[in-house]
């Protein structure tokens, strides 16, 4: 459960981002029914549980923002966690829509004459939670369904001021680490998107060839 005083920062931190970027990203991670959000840190070191959640930005392309979550156990037990990825507009108006689209497995953020791309993959596997929220309830309990299990609540639109998530249920053996990547793509069209996302995916780069 976030304390008062994270709330108050996340906030405050929200609240003076430049716009350089117009979709943020922040992670974070839940764990035997916590969760903890990094809104201005690239490493998160979960000293109880023995895991140490970095962060990898990499350059891909202009209009591709791309972050590798890189989570080791430090611990001599396996841990079954959940790594987060959250995304949002910096300036939001009214006509702001961010939605999940179930038959392309993906959530889209519509903003003026821009569209986001969102996803998340840990390894080859395409099972994953999304949800949608008001962005004044992302950093508080609002966001689950049940926080002890970990399920998040489930919001296929939402409109205006508001954030997207998602997620996927990792485990992790002791003294090993897990690899997950998360990326938002921008453009004028979900075809365009598409075609961008699977450009991506062979890019080597972004996901070297495993030998």
């Amino acid at each position: 459960m976030i304390n008062t005083l994270e709330f108050k920062q996340n906030r405050h931190f929200l609240n003076r981002q430049s716009s350089v970027e117009q979709l943020h990203f922040i992670p974070g991670i839940w764990v035997d029914g916590r969760y903890f959000w990094l809104p201005n840190q690239m490493e998160k070191v979960l000293y109880g549980d023995g895991l140490i959640l970095k962060v990898l930005k990499k350059q891909i392309h202009t209009k591709i923002s791309f972050n590798q979550l890189i989570i080791s156990n430090h611990g001599s037990h396996e841990k079954n966690i959940k790594i987060l990825a959250m995304h949002h507009f910096q300036n939001v108006n009214k006509d702001c829509l961010t939605f999940i689209s179930p038959t392309d497995q993906r959530i889209f953020h519509h903003g003026g004459q821009n569209v986001f791309l969102v996803n998340l993959q840990h390894h080859k596997e395409d099972i994953k939670e999304y949800t949608t929220i008001p962005l004044w309830n992302a950093f508080t309990d609002q966001i689950w369904s049940s926080l002890q299990k970990g399920h998040l609540k489930y919001q296929p639109m939402a409109k205006g001021p508001a954030a997207s998530i998602l997620a996927v249920n990792i485990k992790v053996n002791p003294q090993k680490t897990e690899k997950i990547s998360t990326w938002s793509i921008s453009g004028k069209n979900k075809n365009d998107l598409i075609a961008m996302e699977q450009a991506l995916l062979k890019n080597s780069l972004a996901f070297p060839v495993e030998k």
